[in-house]
């Protein structure tokens, strides 16, 4: 058995990501060291101090520490020389690093320049006390075996180490920290033929896939980003976060950020509903601590089955949009009856009261306030005083939820409360047409959604103006003279035979320039 055994562990601090990716290996390094050695943690960058003291926090027996203007970026060239100079200054006898992009590149290019091995994408690694070496397991044939890998004699032994197979190192701010701070004084006089001109950090979406509770997750069987876009509704009706597989990441369907896998991230959330993947080993190295997994697959034979909970036969573009409407009922069904019960004066006891639910709803489609007040054509005060319960909306409010929704509430609505809803559709129908002179081309259809009018506007001189919005959607066809029609900030001008559709949730004023009479087929819709 050896003593004294030095393993080194590469820092990345790039992100939370990376970072945490490197507490999973110092946890693993930490494992080792117990009986055979200590830990150091090699830092490479500039202005450190705020991450040192970060690590520090963590307990680690020893930082060595780089710190130069020059290593503000990451670059491979440079990190390759300075730290193949250090490992032959020092000789650790084992380094070890997180795969990340970076490290993907950086790695092999050590261990070509030190001509040692180099163990990729490792899940596990032990220290054999009888054989005194390291051995490394890694999936290998498609994920049908763990290889057991071992090093020939030369150290370091190297390894990069696959996220989220790991715990992090747990803070230990009793022990005390040796820091050695480096000096590389020909750094400057390097030559390289890449030189870093300027450098500009890319916005990462805020996305916590490591931690999140629900994944949706799409591969190459949605087919397209339009069949993407499915994994972002069901997403977000479910308050959870959208994962992808490389092909959709390499489709440009989604970012670096969502990729799940060996070479992305391993995720553990309580139920992930994984669509249009097959199941390559790539993908299943990141869903093994799944909880429950929910596979939609149309080739029954595809491996991802095997280790589902519950298999779906379907292509997944046909199954989607049916599943994502039958999510949005199952959510509105809960709030009528949790809207009904907020009337109840005995208030009846539940885990959940309507305000909450309407919060919860709002937070998980990553809505703030305003946007929930504007999807509905409310204030935001009104939206604060609804999910704070402090008062109970009208039953008009579902029918403007419903249409944010994209759900028909009729289907659970009382009689009551249709009648209720239909009489706020005729008064929205005589609000909008009040003002002009018209006849109905729809008798019969007072409480429909769908009705169109005749509406005549007087010529200029006796038409007064009127601004209003209201929720639905407008259809005018000029049938005699112009119209000029102001949408928002836009005025649009009509003449005989021209037409225009919109929101109607879009402020709008109509008028006619002319001096002779304007006649309108006005095609209105109201949820």
């Amino acid at each position: 058995m050896e003593k004294g055994l030095e393993i080194w562990v590469f820092g990345d601090y790039r992100d939370h990501f990376q970072n945490r990716l490197t507490f999973q290996v110092l946890h693993q390094a930490r494992a080792i060291s117990k009986e055979y050695g200590r830990v150091s943690l090699i830092l490479l960058g500039h202005k450190l101090d705020t991450i040192v003291n970060h690590y520090i926090s963590s307990g680690i027996p020893k930082i060595l520490l780089l710190d130069e203007p020059e290593l503000s970026v990451y670059r491979a060239d440079l990190f390759t020389d300075l730290l193949c100079e250090l490992i032959q200054e020092y000789r650790p006898d084992i380094f070890l690093l997180g795969a990340s992009e970076f490290t993907k590149e950086l790695a092999p290019r050590l261990a070509k320049r030190l001509e040692v091995g180099l163990c990729a994408d490792c899940i596990s690694l032990e220290w054999e006390k009888q054989k005194d070496r390291l051995v490394a397991y890694s999936p290998a044939f498609g994920g049908s075996f763990l290889a057991k890998i071992v090093w020939k004699s030369k150290r370091p032994y190297m390894a990069t180490l696959i996220p989220g197979f790991y715990k992090e190192i747990p803070s230990d701010e009793k022990k005390e920290t040796e820091i050695i701070r480096l000096k590389k004084k020909d750094i400057k006089n390097k030559n390289y033929n890449i030189k870093i001109i300027s450098s500009i950090k890319q916005p990462r979406e805020s996305i916590n896939l490591e931690d999140a509770k629900i994944v949706v997750a799409g591969g190459r069987g949605v087919k397209n980003l339009e069949g993407f876009n499915y994994i972002r509704e069901l997403a977000l009706l479910l308050g959870g976060e959208v994962g992808a597989t490389r092909p959709a990441v390499d489709a440009h369907w989604a970012s670096e950020d969502h990729l799940i896998g060996q070479t992305g991230k391993s995720i553990k959330p309580q139920l992930l509903i994984t669509c249009g993947t097959s199941g390559a080993i790539q993908y299943i190295t990141g869903i093994r601590k799944a909880g429950t997994v929910v596979a939609i697959n149309r080739d029954r034979y595809a491996p991802i089955f095997k280790i589902a909970d519950i298999g779906i036969v379907a292509d997944s573009l046909s199954f989607l949009p049916a599943f994502i409407q039958e999510v949005k009922s199952q959510i509105f069904r809960e709030i009528t009856d949790l809207y009904r019960i907020s009337l109840n004066s005995e208030k009846q006891q539940r885990p959940i009261s309507f305000g909450q639910r309407i919060k919860k709803l709002r937070e998980d489609r990553k809505l703030n306030i305003s946007g929930l007040a504007e999807a509905t054509g409310q204030t935001p005060e009104f939206i604060e005083d609804v999910e704070s319960d402090r008062v109970t909306p009208p039953v008009s409010f579902l029918l403007q939820l419903g249409q944010a929704l994209k759900i028909d509430p009729s289907h659970f609505l009382t009689d009551q409360e249709k009648r209720e809803v239909e009489g706020k559709r005729q008064e929205g129908f005589i609000k909008r047409t009040q003002n002009y002179s018209y006849r109905t081309l729809t008798p019969g259809a007072a409480n429909k959604h769908l009705r169109a009018f005749m509406v005549t506007i007087e010529p200029r001189q006796y038409h007064k103006m009127v601004e209003y919005k209201h929720p639905g959607e407008e259809f005018i066809f000029v049938f005699k003279g112009e119209l000029e029609i102001t949408l928002g900030e836009k005025v649009f001008y009509l003449k005989q035979g021209e037409t225009i559709h919109f929101d109607s949730e879009i402020r709008h004023k109509l008028r006619n320039p002319l001096d002779e009479k304007c006649e309108l087929i006005v095609t209105l819709y109201t949820p």
